[in-house]
């Protein structure tokens, strides 16, 4: 090592971004971000298409209070057609988009930095056949 050329690891992240052109300490955090609005949609999603069922019973439910003499083929034919089911539906397909978008970016940023490890360890290769 030279006189006076002291290594940090900030001087080797600062070396490696400006060798790949990212900051990949940076694109770890982006991930870490991405990864917690992953799970957040995903879960989301999920408890909504599992709550289609339960909204469809409560509504029937409620449908049958009201109209005890109709058949069961009736009240989910009225619970199918009311606000409250159609808002959850609507509801669900935001969720799945929301957790679609989320997981596409989680998987654009994991991409980026197995690019950007491929990349450093292709000029190490290169280091070492300089030497």
């Amino acid at each position: 090592m030279e006189e006076g050329l002291h290594h940090t690891a900030q001087s080797a992240r600062e070396l490696i971004a400006s060798a790949i052109g990212n900051d990949p300490y940076a694109a770890l955090e982006r991930l870490r971000v991405a990864g917690r609005r992953k799970a957040a949609a995903e879960g989301v999603s999920y408890q909504m298409i599992e709550m289609r069922k339960v909204v469809l019973a409560e509504l029937m439910r409620e449908y049958e209070i009201e109209f005890p003499d109709h058949a069961v083929s009736r009240l989910e034919m009225l619970a199918r057609s009311d606000r409250r089911y159609r808002d959850h539906i609507i509801g669900t397909a935001a969720g799945t988009e929301e957790r679609e978008l989320a997981q596409a970016e989680y998987w654009a940023i994991r991409s980026e930095l197995e690019w950007d490890r491929a990349s450093v360890a292709h000029l190490n290769a290169m280091a070492r056949l300089e030497d």
